[in-house]
């Protein structure tokens, strides 16, 4: 079966950013499918979010990307504090009068968005950020990979040599790996890989060549949509 690829532009307008603040390691993983004949509405209130985000000093990133191939989707990712926050009131909840809140909540389900919402963890030893300041990337390559069952520690070794490889390669600038927590299969990995402009990509072929070698042993799955 083919990887499953997803090609994202960051969308900065629904991003707000956290300066000098250490992000959790547990996320929670917003993937929207948005109808084309209500993305402007949707994407209108992604970006008064992201606003509030800023204008109230958010404690912790709001990243969002949106695709550039296929369905029209919108990827958020929201960092939490623990486990203990999961049946707590969101931070975007609390803030501002109720009114305004109902009015967003409204315009929202106008738009009639389908999602799913995902808990991840990240992968320290994996990841790196090259990009000054932690700012967002502009591009990037998002792969959703299920592990076999007894395979987890062959795979993130693998992810490791993945990760070094990029980074040698020098065209990406910044390496992520999420594991689905909760709300999906605990064996999938998201793997997250920046760049600044789309010329930066490197095509297969190419990052093939600079791993210098293949697995022969299956240790996941991959498929595409």
């Amino acid at each position: 079966m083919k990887p499953l690829v997803y090609l994202f532009c960051l969308s900065a307008a629904c991003c707000a950013t956290v300066a000098a603040q250490s992000t959790p390691q547990m996320s929670r993983l917003y993937a929207y499918e948005v109808p084309s004949d209500s993305a402007a509405e949707f994407f209108d209130v992604q970006q008064d979010t992201a606003a509030i985000y800023k204008a109230n000093k958010a404690p912790y990133p709001r990243l969002c990307w949106t695709s550039l191939a296929g369905p029209q989707m919108l990827y958020m990712l929201v960092p939490i504090s623990g486990l203990d926050k999961l049946t707590e009131q969101t931070w975007l909840s609390q803030q501002g009068e109720e009114m305004p809140r109902r009015a967003r909540f409204s315009r929202l389900a106008r738009a009639g968005a389908s999602g799913t919402i995902k808990i991840t963890t990240s992968v320290p030893d994996l990841t790196w950020d090259d990009t000054p300041g932690g700012a967002p990337d502009a591009f990037g390559i998002v792969r959703v990979t299920i592990a076999k069952p007894g395979k987890v520690a062959d795979y993130t070794a693998l992810l490791k040599e993945v990760s070094q490889t990029y980074k040698k390669m020098g065209k990406a600038k910044s390496f992520y790996v999420n594991r689905v927590a909760f709300g999906g299969n605990v064996y999938e990995f998201h793997t997250y890989t920046g760049y600044s402009s789309l010329a930066d990509i490197q095509n297969t072929d190419a990052f093939r060549k600079a791993m210098g070698r293949r697995s022969t042993k299956p240790t996941s799955r991959s498929w595409e949509r």
